[in-house]
């Protein structure tokens, strides 16, 4: 399967308006997959969350649009539009300082 920048554009267009009104102010929706590859969009809006949780085996974070925290324990990392980020492999949560949509790319054990 393919998709292309402007599907990808599209899709986080959708999902962001879906995050405005979904009751925990997000949306998700699994984008491609390939054995244990899933590559997953991620829309939260503006001071959305998402709770804590352990990360998969791998996992990346691109932000496609907004900006958000990747908050743990002991740190935290803000990363903004365009910006490429390997989750720790700690129990962690996600914060939406605005509108924000992401690619979460992760490979399940």
């Amino acid at each position: 399967m393919h998709v292309s920048k402007a599907d990808l554009d599209e899709l986080v267009a959708q999902h962001l308006e879906k995050a405005k009104t979904a009751p925990h102010g997000r949306s998700a929706m699994a984008v491609l997959k390939d054995g244990k590859l899933r590559q997953t969009l991620l829309a939260l809006d503006a001071g959305s969350e998402m709770a804590d949780h352990s990360k998969p085996e791998s996992a990346t974070l691109l932000v496609l649009q907004g900006t958000v925290t990747v908050r743990w324990a002991d740190g935290e990392q803000v990363i903004s539009h365009g910006g490429l980020y390997v989750i720790p492999d700690v129990v962690h949560n996600v914060l939406a300082s605005e509108p924000s949509a992401f690619l979460l790319t992760t490979i399940a054990g």
